[in-house]
């Protein structure tokens, strides 16, 4: 791996672990063990390192918030979906932890980020009317915008709940948002009771990422 991409790698670990406000462009090269010269020389300065990472969410976001993947969710699908997005989402945790801070130290950065939510929120919204149309979800017109709002702030907030005097991992927080998600959704699917058992057992062990389920990212780079 190049010094370039370690750096970006230790510094989303560090912001993610200890949140960017605590994290100094000295902290970052203490722990790759280079001078804080050697760093500067690839990015000049945290601001940089900031707007680099940003750009790299943005792109995997906009992958995975294809217009043409929401037409192709099915409901037995998409708790699989939300998973991946959870994934991507928590993959950038620091960005959604204090947007206001985020707002004020980083401008640009922080417009990226709403453009990513502002997709993720039309993306859940497409893919609640596919299934509404396809018979498979119970939902009146006026409240696909309250229900699509609901999941958008659990996909982006739930794991910033879960610092607040918990002590979850990783794979715990994701495996809560899911489960919050499939507490919105579940009552309003259509689904075979064998679908439904299956997602139920996946999430009591934690092992829903492994099983069988349709690959809506062919011909990701």
């Amino acid at each position: 791996m190049k010094t370039a991409d370690k750096i970006l790698y230790t510094a989303l670990s560090l912001f993610n672990e200890h949140g960017e406000n605590s994290v100094t462009s000295v902290d970052i090269a203490m722990e790759l063990d280079i001078s804080p010269g050697n760093l500067y020389y690839h990015y000049k300065g945290k601001e940089v390192i900031v707007e680099r990472l940003i750009n790299i969410h943005k792109n995997q976001m906009l992958h995975v918030l294809r217009s043409d993947i929401a037409a192709r969710i099915s409901a037995e699908d998409v708790f699989y979906y939300f998973y991946m997005i959870i994934e991507k989402l928590h993959l950038f945790e620091f960005l959604y932890r204090s947007p206001a801070d985020l707002a004020e130290k980083y401008p640009h950065a922080h417009k990226v980020r709403n453009q990513v939510v502002s997709a993720l929120e039309k993306q859940i919204s497409n893919v609640l009317h596919a299934l509404k149309s396809s018979g498979s979800l119970t939902l009146e017109k006026a409240e696909l915008p309250l229900l699509t709002e609901l999941l958008t702030l659990v996909l982006t907030q739930s794991f910033q709940y879960d610092q607040l005097g918990r002590s979850l991992d990783g794979e715990s927080q994701r495996y809560h948002c899911l489960s919050l998600l499939m507490m919105s959704l579940l009552p309003r699917l259509t689904l075979p009771e064998g679908t439904l058992a299956e997602l139920n057992q996946g999430i009591a062990r934690h092992s829903l990422a492994n099983l069988k389920h349709t690959d809506w990212t062919d011909g990701e780079d």
